[in-house]
């Protein structure tokens, strides 16, 4: 059996795609006028079995484009006040509807549109043809198990880049990661005084379903969610599961290990046979209306504990598209617009295109299993509808009974991975969006697949990701040349602000062989358009030393430079060699060249007559063609002049030297003779094809291509990265 398995629930859409089927069993007959009614025929067969059915049912509320009063509407990025007043609305209406169908026992929610009742046969078909009920669910059983093998936490942590976050200053603090399961070891030296509150939401129902709740019902209190009792293995997994999130004995550490935990507990002990199989009872099982309970409590204090991240570490059967009819989309689509991930294992049947409810709701973060290098999991479901990949195999960590540690693998293990690092990354960022977050996790991850499949999910790369959302890549620069080797040549930085905002950058140098941090520089302020070229010279004389200790560094020959910008943009590294008299680009990206190849930097005037640039544009287009090439000053960003080429052929291509051009424009000559404009910005328009920059260092007669560049990677706050999963929030 898998970590985490669980029986898939059976959902019903709401109104008339399969209503025939129910009105042909049921000679159900609508009233004209009804706008809705649910489809009831799976839950007639339920009702079949044994003469009644536990049930969600979803009340009809209003929207932003309906004739409803504004209090009316619901709708998941509201605050969780809002929500409890449309709530309470659409159960004035639905009073009625349950008054008919003579339901008198009956439970809502308080930040989500539903009820919940166990009905008889006449009782359901009454509120399926009510106009207040929108769509009816049934509640079924979700179980978990985990697979024991010998394993390590220590290794898992590391292969998501998890430890230089930490250094950064990143672990989670003052954030919060809910964990719903099934039972916790508070008392594990790994989860000591982590809790900030604790509830269960287990149920009891008839002899064969029995909670483990104080008092045997709903409660929020200290223990509600730590009945673990002597010798019972029900608190195994839930201690593990938070323990890889955010656990912290000062030896072994989960992700955020200085995260806080909200532990639910919404698992009961089942003893019916039928219940528990394939496996034998008694067994621990919960079911959808458990979870959707504790989501309804974590929407209502995801503010007050400052909720990151929730973990669902359960799966069900195998769904190969999305099952957005589940009524917990809605609770996850309020978390998401909060900003609050709900990492959902993908589940182990070892699927490819499939994975295990609620894993295939859109808006959940549904995570499959690697081992802790590139390699996924055999036991994991891999899918286009799983986000992330995080280490599954092999997890060490707190066991459900005394101090010890335990062996589990599963993508049990890997989703709380997933929902500590969004608590990293919470931390990082407390006022970045979802999409923002959810973006870079998986724009740095490293992408992973499996044989036989076209598409790739990537394995999270936490410190990566905080790099990236604040602008900045280590090590974009290497073995930059210090001015302490001038026969070696000066190198130059060249920084391009392509916003139209003025911004400055940050370059951190790093002593090249062993790493260490040396000083910092932040460059003047760059105007838009504009491409400030400073030599390293410059770069280390006016850096500022982070320590005495490192004072000897400044000496080192050669650099790693982290580069931070407040602007998108462009970055080259460029050399000259004195002795030789060459001008060269060594620019190198860590993440690989930028493909923007319509325009070119720090293009040589005549002025400078011994390092002529020459510009090479290339038609890829079908038809012979013209370029313009528009011309801006390097320093200012100002606009300088334009030039047109002559006609070029369908896959041809014409070079010519900047001279020539600047003898065809009177604004270039003068611009070089009154400006001294030394170098120029070009960009390409009006042409299918591209540019290359050239240099002709005429010392020598060596040609140096000029045209790689970098990315100045920074993340506007604005920003909303696409995100692989494109079913939209709501219902």
């Amino acid at each position: 059996m898998s970590a985490g398995k669980l029986l898939s629930p059976r959902v019903f859409p709401p109104l008339l795609t399969r209503l025939r089927a129910a009105l042909a069993c049921a000679a159900l007959i609508l009233v004209a006028g009804v706008p809705a009614a649910a489809d009831v025929g799976d839950a007639l067969k339920a009702v079949g079995r044994d003469g009644h059915v536990r049930v969600i049912m979803r009340m009809r509320t209003g929207s932003a484009a309906g004739p409803a009063a504004p209090a009316r509407v619901w709708a998941p990025g509201d605050s969780a006040a809002r929500q409890a007043l449309a709530v309470d609305a659409a159960m004035d209406d639905a009073t009625g509807a349950l008054k008919a169908a003579r339901v008198e026992k009956f439970r809502r929610f308080r930040t989500l549109p539903y009820l919940t009742a166990d009905v008889n046969r006449d009782q359901l078909l009454s509120l399926a043809a009510s106009a207040s009920v929108e769509s009816i669910t049934v509640v079924e059983i979700e179980r978990k198990t985990a697979l024991e093998t010998p394993a390590n936490l220590a290794l898992s942590v590391p292969s998501i880049d998890v430890p230089s976050a930490w250094s950064m200053g990143y672990d989670g603090a003052g954030t919060t990661v809910a964990v719903i399961d099934g039972g916790f070891n508070l008392s594990h030296p790994m989860l000591a005084g982590k809790a900030v509150a604790e509830a269960c939401y287990g149920h009891t129902f008839g002899t064969t379903v029995t909670n483990h709740c104080p008092g045997g019902g709903a409660v929020v209190a200290v223990g509600a969610a730590s009945n673990c009792p002597a010798g019972n293995t029900r608190c195994d997994h839930g201690t593990h599961v938070a323990s890889i999130a955010v656990g912290n004995d000062g030896v072994n550490f989960g992700v955020a290990r200085g995260a806080k935990l909200l532990p639910i507990d919404v698992f009961s002990t089942y003893t019916d046979a039928g219940d528990c199989s394939p496996d034998p009872a008694p067994c621990e099982a919960t079911d959808s209306l458990a979870v959707l309970d504790a989501l309804d409590y974590i929407n209502l204090h995801s503010a007050e504990f400052k909720i990151a991240a929730v973990n669902l570490s359960f799966t069900g059967s195998l769904r190969d598209g999305f099952c957005d009819e589940d009524p917990r989309k809605a609770a996850i689509d309020m978390l998401r617009q909060k900003g609050v991930a709900v990492a959902v294992a993908a589940g182990n049947q070892g699927s490819t295109g499939r994975v295990g409810a609620p894993g295939c709701i859109s808006s959940a973060t549904t995570v499959g299993a690697s081992d802790n290098g590139t390699t996924v999991a055999s036991l994991s479901n891999f899918a286009p509808m799983v986000d992330m990949m995080a280490p599954g195999l092999n997890i060490l960590a707190a066991s459900g009974t005394g101090t010890g540690l335990a062996t589990k693998s599963g993508t049990s293990m890997a989703a709380p991975h997933v929902a500590g690092a969004w608590a990293i990354m919470r931390q990082a960022f407390p006022q970045a969006s979802f999409d923002q977050i959810d973006g870079v996790l998986k724009q740095t991850g490293i992408a992973l697949s499996r044989a036989g499949v076209t598409y790739s999910v990537p394995k999270i790369q936490v410190a990566a990701a905080v790099q990236k959302l604040k602008g900045k890549d280590r090590g974009i620069l290497n073995n930059v040349i210090s001015q302490s080797v001038p026969m070696l040549g000066q190198s130059y930085l060249r920084f391009f602000n392509a916003s139209t905002v003025p911004g400055t950058v940050t370059v951190a140098l790093r002593d090249g062989p062993t790493g260490a941090l040396v000083s910092n520089w932040t460059s003047p302020t760059i105007p838009p358009g504009a491409s400030a070229q400073v030599s390293m010279q410059t770069v280390e004389t006016n850096a500022v030393p982070v320590a005495a200790a490192n004072q000897t560094l400044i000496a080192t020959s050669s650099y790693n430079l982290d580069i931070a910008s407040t602007f998108p943009g462009y970055l080259q590294h460029v050399l000259w060699n004195r002795t030789a008299g060459v001008f060269a680009n060594l620019t190198g990206c860590g993440t690989g060249l930028v493909s923007d190849t319509t325009s070119i930097l720090n293009v040589h005037s005549s002025a400078l007559a011994t390092y002529v640039s020459r510009i090479r544009m290339v038609n890829t287009g079908v038809f012979a063609s013209r370029a313009t090439l528009n011309f801006t000053d390097s320093v200012t960003g100002a606009a300088v002049a334009s030039w047109t080429s002559p006609e070029i052929p369908s896959g041809g291509s014409v070079e010519i030297p900047v001279p020539q051009v600047e003898t065809q424009v009177q604004a270039l000559q003068t611009a070089v003779r009154i400006g001294n404009a030394l170098q120029f910005n070009v960009t390409l328009s009006g042409f299918s094809g591209y540019l290359q920059h050239v240099i002709d260092n005429q010392n020598l007669g060596v040609m140096v291509d000029m045209s790689p560049k970098c990315a100045l990677t920074v993340v506007p706050a604005t920003a909303s990265p696409a995100i692989a999963k494109t079913a939209s929030l709501g219902n």
